[in-house]
């Protein structure tokens, strides 16, 4: 009888000890469970947080990206309306009246004519301008200007459209229409564009 009452009272006392064990264990349980809970959490805050800026910042990205395109686009517009600009201007000189194109041309004479003696190579749509009579005219001109009024003709015709280059001794003088337009547009092509779209231009 005694033996039974040891034995109950160890096993009360492994069972109280058990239990408290037990009871201690469950809390620690819910410690580390709260602190995972709370660590994955944070985590799961800080990756919706990263996403957020990673999607600002690829949507930046992307109206970055469309505000250079967009200022692509238009400088190519801008190009190809400048370039239309000059190609009408190259065929507007082609095109001018008799009498404005004697006055260019003899400009171009004065100005380009070092000893009045050099052979002029043209187009060859021009030549008979200067076979009938225009030729002469240059010749005078440069007579009352000071100069020898003897210039001739090349034999060989221009491969240029419209103006005139004169062949001298030492050096020639490039009158053509398309080395004109293309001197102008280097210098003159920002002063165009502020004209034609009325905007600085970078």
């Amino acid at each position: 009888m005694a033996i039974n009452k040891i034995i109950d009272k160890i096993n009360q006392e492994t069972a109280a000890e058990v239990a408290a064990m037990m009871s201690e264990a469950q809390k620690k349980a819910d410690v580390n469970a709260a602190k995972i809970v709370a660590a994955a959490k944070a985590k799961v805050k800080e990756i919706e947080e990263q996403a957020k800026l990673d999607a600002d910042e690829v949507s930046r990205r992307q109206v970055l990206i469309a505000e250079l395109e967009s200022r692509k686009a238009a400088l190519n517009v801008q190009r190809e309306v400048l370039e239309q600009a000059f190609t009408e201007a190259e065929k507007k000189l082609q095109q001018l009246p008799a009498d404005q194109w004697e006055k260019l041309i003899t400009k171009l004479i004065l100005e380009g004519s070092q000893t009045g003696t050099e052979k002029l190579l043209v187009p060859a749509a021009d030549k008979p301008r200067y076979e009938q009579g225009f030729l002469t005219k240059l010749n005078q001109a440069l007579t009352a200007a000071g100069k020898p009024g003897k210039l001739t003709l090349s034999p060989e015709a221009g491969k240029f459209n419209g103006g005139v280059v004169l062949e001298g001794a030492d050096s020639d003088y490039d009158g053509s229409f398309p080395t004109l337009l293309k001197i102008f547009r280097s210098k003159y092509e920002h002063d165009v564009a502020e004209i034609l779209f009325r905007a600085e231009v970078k």
